[in-house]
């Protein structure tokens, strides 16, 4: 049975006549449908607090870097771009002398190359181990394909990113149920993420689930099972950088993409030796007497001087790595990622992943105030009864609905209504409108369409309005998303006719920039005239600036993070 404390709080009805209750969080609603499996929105909304089901056609293509030539066995990470996957198609270099032995009873997994080659990177090659012997190690891209129709549970936001913003609050707080710890294994725990997910896919929900879907730099899935879900299409060995490559280049953020997580009949498990991914680095130098270590997903502690990136000293990843002030800054792996990634800021395109638009959880269906004055929700803000109860809900809509389930397009609905306003919102509220009759002249030619000249009703004007895009059909009383979609476009069509009566041009405007703030759409921050050797750039974790968050703007595609400021991400999740 669905739990009733999470039913939506607002209804609506297909009858036109019937008044149609609204929920005041139908902007980020609609924001989070409108963002989905987008890197542009989703990186400037990065808190994500809801959940979709999701399917990726079967003969999709992923790929996955490592130091391996063979074909992953069990649970790993893979990406939908290539230059995502290259950053981790690296050669690993023996442990350093400071490594703990190897624990057999440990729940290892994931990533473990990482350690492994961060420990050299750190502090160059053992004893016995010439670097010109590790100089013929090899990285290498590998090719899957999807045997099937992946069923994925689809975490918004950039839910990949380990801050101490929020971004994981949607995972650690809600499907994890609190089971992650600041323990000596610490570090970014994404080891103990990709079993507790796996486990949960496995058994709470029944199977029903493949893996999960999130974001960070690109998009990516844990996936529960390789052997099962994928063919393996080719393996190919990638060139290898220079290690005296340009001082302060990209620490390319390790994290997926290499290193699988081995089972055995405790979960999970990885044969390689002792160093994993959990300790992905977050401002802290590794402890002598724990399992931690850092890998290469953002900056070491400012009194760090001798870590370098898996690109050696100076190469890619030099002094620094990636998460010093404003990120990365040059380097082939950094500007070979960015430019894939922001070539899928609006969609990662070719239907590769397909959203249940029509069934999904979010948090901001409760009566809850997640902002708490702040800028971005924290599900933190939940109590730890409601953080279980939008557990439950993520459970009911897994083992109730489908991914591949027909479904209402909202999101294609939500970009018709936000193409359709977004140029003419920030026309109106510019500056550059002389008078308030020439305010006047432009609302009219916007709403013309629904208002019948010849019998005025200011109701029935914003009704046409409203319903434009809105499809009265879809708008069921258990409708999330057409309860926002239908708010949304209900406070644009009130509030433009509200703009249009105002007698004073700067109330008029004041309306307008009401209705912008409500609203908070990312295409207000869009660049614009970006030249072909430049990309928009904007904080994607760890990487970018405060400056970048707060004023996007187009930089070299080849340094895209390395003008300095100060780093939008701060600290680093413990």
């Amino acid at each position: 049975m669905r739990p009733t404390s999470l039913l939506p709080l607002f209804g609506v009805s297909s009858a036109l006549s019937t008044p149609i209750n609204e929920t005041k969080n139908a902007n980020h609603i609609f924001n989070t449908i409108q963002d989905s499996m987008r890197q542009w929105g989703s990186s400037l909304h990065h808190n994500g607090v809801s959940y979709f089901l999701a399917r990726v056609p079967a003969g999709t293509q992923f790929y996955h870097g490592t130091s391996k030539d063979t074909p992953v066995i069990g649970t790993e990470w893979l990406a939908f771009e290539p230059e995502h996957a290259m950053v981790f198609a690296r050669p690993r270099g023996p442990p350093p002398p400071s490594s703990p032995p190897h624990d057999d009873t440990e729940p290892e997994g994931g990533h473990r190359e990482l350690r492994k080659r961060e420990g050299f990177e750190d502090f160059g090659p053992p004893h016995g181990h010439p670097l010109e012997d590790m100089e013929n190690r090899a990285g290498y891209l590998h090719t899957y394909t999807a045997k099937k129709d992946l069923r994925l549970l689809y975490v918004d936001g950039m839910s990949a990113a380990k801050t101490d913003k929020g971004t994981l609050d949607s995972q650690d707080l809600v499907l994890f149920n609190g089971r992650l710890d600041d323990s000596p294994r610490g570090g970014f725990q994404e080891n103990e993420r990709a079993k507790i997910a796996c486990e949960l896919a496995a058994n709470e929900w029944e199977g029903r689930i493949d893996g999960i879907l999130r974001m960070e730099a690109g998009f990516e899935i844990i996936l529960c099972d390789f052997e099962r879900d994928l063919n393996s299409v080719r393996i190919i060995q990638v060139k290898q950088e220079s290690r005296n490559g340009p001082p302060g280049g990209p620490g390319p953020m390790e994290k997926p993409h290499h290193g699988d997580l081995r089972k055995d009949d405790h979960g999970m498990r990885d044969d390689r030796g002792p160093r994993d991914r959990d300790s992905e680095h977050h401002g802290q130098r590794p402890r002598k007497d724990s399992k931690m270590r850092h890998d290469a997903h953002g900056p070491e502690g400012k009194d760090d001087t001798r870590r370098h990136g898996p690109g050696g000293p100076g190469g890619p990843g030099g002094p620094g790595g990636p998460g010093g002030p404003g990120g990365p800054g040059q380097g082939p792996d950094s500007s070979r990622w960015m430019r894939a990634v922001t070539a899928r800021y609006h969609g990662i395109g070719g239907n590769r992943v397909s959203l249940n638009f029509d069934h999904f959880v979010s948090a901001f269906s409760y009566d809850t105030d997640l902002f708490q004055g702040k800028t971005l929700p924290r599900l933190a803000s939940l109590t730890q009864k409601e953080l279980t109860a939008l557990r439950d809900e993520v459970t009911y809509m897994i083992k109730t609905y489908h991914p591949a389930e027909v479904c209402e397009d909202w999101q294609a609905i939500a970009d018709m209504v936000v193409t359709r306003y977004s140029k003419q919102l920030a026309y109106f509220a510019s500056g550059k409108i002389a008078s308030m009759s020439d305010l006047q002249d432009e609302i009219e030619t916007l709403m013309a369409p629904f208002i019948d000249f010849g019998n005025r009703d200011s109701q029935a004007e914003i009704e046409r309005c409203v319903f434009q895009f809105v499809p009265d059909h879809a708008l069921t009383e258990d409708s999330v998303a057409g309860g926002a979609v239908y708010g949304v476009t209900k406070r644009i069509c009130s509030a433009l006719f509200e703009a249009h009566g105002q007698k004073s041009l700067k109330k008029a405007v004041q309306e307008v920039h009401k209705l912008m703030e409500y609203l908070d759409w990312t295409t207000w921050k869009q660049c614009k005239g970006c030249d072909e050797n430049e990309i928009c750039v904007v904080p994607i974790w760890p990487m970018g600036t405060k400056e970048d968050y707060e004023h996007p703007r187009c930089k070299d595609a080849d340094n895209p993070f390395g003008q300095g400021g100060e780093s939008y991400w701060g600290g680093f999740h413990h």
